[in-house]
This record gives structure tokens, C-alpha cells and sequence, in this order.
């Protein structure tokens, strides 16, 4: 086994060894590739004599404690924790209530262990990798098929969330109240941020910087916008929170394309709309848009609306096409910030990732952007020209 492991993994690992019956474990580490900023990213291999190697994936905390008293959503790694030990359970059940077909269910890694060590949290899930899956490409625009899977990765997500709130509502009342960010302190941050990313906004726009300057004539106007992202609703949406390519794992089986979500920890109450924006605009650029974006929209509550019926659930009371409708349209310039404010980390190079170590603060989330920011952010802007929206 490595000695690199800290105690408490240690200790995890071999209660996970001796549950599986294995005889020994050995830990390899993982370069972060920008994909986690949040997690210290570790292989695990399970070995015995005579019983083929069990491949496992751990996920191990390095926010330090400032960030956590600065973040405005509840720290990450007790909301995986929480997601994978008591959201998910109900989920399941769910599905298993109302008999959902086995290709309908929503497709998660499985859960082998955890350790709650205050800034040492960890994570162990199955390798997905090792049975065939692959990471994507964040810096390369997603096709329509990849999108049209993901999309209904999302729509069931959302509605296992709604038909909880149906089934249960007093659970689901204490879960929305515990996955709920902090607006005080999102608002404190925002206020903080909103002139750096609009100022880097500005000087990454092009052919339309002046109509983008006309549109927010001060920061509290993209600060206010942003927030439609975070705020939470009263609709009963939980959402992943970062439903973006580098948290979707692929493959492809049997000649059809098969994805699976990872990273839950920023699951909280918030926009089931502004979700399906922030996949759309992270994964794809001014000419998929132009093509798709519109069938998209339909698209997501076309699979809506199908979870909702197989979780025996009417779509009309729970989020009908017209409440639907209405937050398209006030989500419709969302996608302006989650470009100017999310892309420059999204498409970042790896080199340029910031550690978020003991000396990070939050203020460090904000990048600059790359030369493929500038030029995505520019296809949004081209985008929202030819829809009449800027």
C-alpha cells in the first residue's frame, strides 16, 4: 500500500478492503488536470490472491478553511457526502417505487466509502474510467448528440428533485433549507467580483463591445444578472450546480452513447433553467447554437416532462410547460454572464488553474481568459446579436 496516504484515508482504505474482502490496497495519484479544483484526485486498486483488481476512485478535500468561510455555497465536500449518503437513497427509492426502466434511472458512480476529517473529507467511488469511460474535451464544442444525451441527464436530475418534493415534502423541505447558498455572502462576493469579470467582458468583446457595454452600464446590473444562476426558487429544483462537459464521464456501447454525471458538490436549490444554460453555454460554440440552441430548449422539457410521467408524477402541477416558458424568459440573457464569468475557468489551460490551497481566497476563481475564451465569448455575443436579445 502507499505510504503517501494520510491516517484517516488509511483507515478508510482498508475498511473498504476488508468490506470487499480483499487482502491489500494501493493508492496512485492523479495530476489534476483542471477538471477538479475542489478535490485531490487518487486511484485505488484493491488487490487479492486469485480475485482480479478492483479499481476505485477517491476524491480527497483541499479547500483550505478560509475559502470555506468565504464560499457562499455550503462546502462542497459535505454536499457530496450528503448527496451520495442521504439524497441519493431516496432517489433510489423512487425509482424503485415507481418501477422506472433500468435505462431511464439516473446513472451516478457508486459509493464504496467516506471519511468526514474536517479538511481531509474523502470520497470513494468505482473507477469509471476503468470500466471504459472517458473524460471529455472541455475545450472542444460538444455535437448534437452528446448534448441531446446530456440534456436528458439533466431533465432527469431535475425531475427526481420535483417528484421528491411530491412524495415527501416535509424531507424534501429540510434538504432544499440544507442545500441552500448562503445570498448574503453570494451577494458579498458577487459585489467583489462583478468589476474584474465585466471589465474582462469588455476587453475580450469585439465587434459587439459597445452593445455589451449599453447592456451593463454598471456592474450590479451582470452582478444582479448572475445571480439569477444561484438564487434559489421556490419551483423544487434541485440542481447538480456544474453540469458542464469536464463533469461528464463517456463511452460508448453497443454503438450507442452512454454518459454518466460525476462531481455532486454543488448540488442546491436553485434554477432548474439557469442548469440547462450553464451545460448549453459550457459546452458549445456560436455555430452549434445557431444551429441547436432553440431545439435544445424544447428538447429539455420534452425529457422533462417524460421523467416526471415514469416518476407517476402529472408535469402540469409540478412544472407545467408555461411555468416552463416563463423561465425562459427571464433566464434568456443568463447565457451573456455565465460566459463572461464562468468560461474564462471553464476553458482555462491547465497550466493557468489556480491551486485553491491555504493561501487561495475566492477571488481567485476569476481568470482572465485564454485566446479560446475570447473567442467563444465573442460566438455568445454574435449569438444574442442575431436573436435580438443585445
Amino acid at each position: 500500500m502507499s505510504r503517501q496516504v494520510k491516517a484517516s484515508q488509511r483507515d478508510l482504505f482498508k475498511k473498504i478492503t476488508e468490506e470487499q474482502e480483499y487482502d491489500d490496497y494501493l493508492v496512485t495519484k492523479k495530476d489534476a488536470d483542471g477538471s477538479s479544483i475542489m478535490s485531490s484526485l487518487s486511484f485505488v486498486t484493491l488487490r487479492a490472491t486469485g480475485k482480479p483488481d478492483m479499481k476505485l476512485f477517491a476524491k480527497s478535500a483541499v479547500w483550505s478553511e478560509k475559502i470555506r468561510l468565504n464560499n457562499p455555497v455550503l462546502c462542497p465536500y459535505s454536499v457530496e457526502l450528503y448527496f451520495y449518503e442521504t439524497l441519493w437513497k431516496q432517489y433510489e427509492k423512487l425509482e424503485e417505487i415507481c418501477s422506472v426502466p433500468k435505462e431511464h434511472r439516473f446513472r451516478k458512480p457508486k459509493l464504496y466509502g467516506s471519511s468526514y476529517e474536517y479538511l481531509n473529507e474523502t470520497l470513494v467511488i468505482e473507477d469509471l474510467v476503468a470500466k471504459g469511460y472517458e473524460d471529455s474535451d472541455r475545450q472542444k464544442s460538444a455535437d448534437f448528440e452528446y448534448m441531446s444525451t446530456g440534456i436528458a441527464l439533466i431533465a432527469q436530475f431535475h425531475a427526481l428533485s420535483l417528484a421528491y418534493s411530491q412524495y415527501d415534502p416535509e424531507a424534501f423541505k429540510k434538504t432544499s433549507e440544507y442545500l441552500t447558498t448562503d445570498e448574503s455572502k453570494l451577494n458579498m462576493w458577487l459585489a467583489s467580483v462583478s468589476p474584474k469579470i465585466l471589465a474582462n467582458a469588455f476587453s475580450s468583446a469585439e465587434k459587439h463591445k459597445e452593445k455589451l457595454e449599453n447592456y451593463f452600464p454598471t456592474p450590479n446590473r451582470f452582478h444582479q444578472l448572475l445571480m439569477g444562476y444561484y438564487r434559489r426558487r421556490n419551483d423544487n429544483v434541485l440542481i447538480h450546480g456544474d453540469f458542464k462537459p469536464s463533469n461528464l464521464l463517456h463511452r460508448r456501447r453497443h454503438g450507442t452513447l452512454e454518459l454518466v454525471v460525476v462531481d455532486f458538490q454543488l448540488v442546491h436549490d436553485a434554477n432548474a433553467v439557469g442548469e440547462l444554460m450553464y451545460f448549453i453555454y459550457t459546452a458549445t460554440d456560436e455555430s452549434f447554437r445557431r444551429a441547436y440552441y432553440h431545439e435544445l430548449l424544447d428538447l429539455y422539457y420534452e425529457k422533462l416532462k417524460a421523467s416526471l410521467i415514469r416518476l407517476r408524477v402529472d408535469p402540469e402541477q409540478v412544472y407545467s410547460k408555461n411555468t416552463y416558458r416563463l423561465r425562459l424568459e427571464e433566464c434568456a440573457m443568463l447565457g451573456l454572464a455565465i460566459g463572461a464569468a464562468l468560461l474564462p475557468m471553464v476553458l482555462a489551460d491547465k497550466d493557468k488553474i489556480p491551486a485553491f490551497n491555504v493561501d487561495a481566497d475566492m477571488d481567485d476563481f476569476v481568470l482572465g481568459g485564454n485566446a479560446l475564451f475570447k473567442e467563444r465569448f465573442n460566438g455568445i455575443l454574435n449569438n444574442y446579436v442575431e436573436w435580438g436579445l443585445l
